[in-house]
């Protein structure tokens, strides 16, 4: 990485117990293939799996790659970088993405949770990074956003303006009732 690089991530990948692809996001063309993508995620797992990561991030240098990784239950989390960039940054990706998707899921992710709200783990992918570029590494604010929910918890979006016209409505509804009342 040279100097006034904005840190980034090559890909971004979350593995079952088998090796097998629950989703993937290469951002810097790596591959030119999909059999070149599972032939590689298939030797990272081979490779990874054997060690005894329990829920703390491990750090390796694979392909000419640095990978962060975790493991959940029978799932496995990636975050793979250039081989120059600062492992703390991929740490702090990782770890974001992993507490996020424990908030959001209320329980430690497994497999089942994961393939159960696939919505919930692709949003929380994109709030955490855009094209390989990390935008985010505080879970909460991940959370806040893939939840569609500002920064004091009040939704945002479609669910604000939902709440506002419904609120508006009762409110119309009240005062058309008040009057044929008070007319009669």
């Amino acid at each position: 990485m040279e100097k006034g690089n904005i840190p980034s991530i090559k890909s971004l990948l979350v593995l079952d117990s088998d090796g097998k692809r629950i989703i993937s996001r290469y951002y810097k063309g790596e591959f030119a293939s999909l059999a070149e993508e599972t032939a590689f995620e298939k030797k990272l797992s081979d490779k990874t799996i054997r060690t005894n990561a329990k829920n703390e991030a491990e750090i390796v240098m694979f392909d000419n790659m640095v990978t962060v990784y975790r493991n959940s239950a029978d799932v496995w989390f990636y975050v793979i970088g250039h081989h120059a960039e600062n492992e703390l940054i991929l740490v702090a990706a990782l770890t974001a993405l992993y507490d996020a998707l424990t908030s959001v899921l209320r329980q430690a992710p497994d497999k089942r949770a994961l393939m159960d709200n696939f919505d919930v783990l692709l949003l929380c992918i994109d709030e955490l990074c855009d094209g390989g570029v990390i935008l985010e590494t505080d879970p909460t604010t991940i959370v806040n956003r893939a939840g569609m929910k500002g920064s004091d918890g009040a939704p945002t979006g479609p669910e604000a303006a939902f709440t506002e016209q419904s609120f508006n409505n009762m409110f119309a509804s009240a005062r058309e009732q008040l009057a044929r009342s008070l007319l009669k």
